[in-house]
């Protein structure tokens, strides 16, 4: 028999996890594709909650950077 591992990685898990370069995913997706991930999620989710905190670590109001990039 064979034993697979299930993926249990949240949303919010995959994009605050490090890739490879040792960056986090969070930080080398753009605005626009934040914004989209934004729109999709439920209000008050972990993903919401990770890209409000990654906006106000670079200096900007999550609402002006999620205006800016609605499409």
């Amino acid at each position: 028999m064979r034993n697979t591992k299930k993926n249990t990685t949240t949303a919010a898990e995959w994009l605050t996890a490090n890739m490879r370069n040792g960056r986090r995913r969070i930080e080398t997706l753009g605005w626009k594709r934040l914004a989209a991930i934004y729109y999709a999620s439920r209000p008050g989710s972990a993903v919401r909650k990770a890209i409000n905190a990654e906006a106000r670590r670079c200096g900007y109001t999550p609402t002006t950077i999620l205006a800016l990039n609605a499409d």
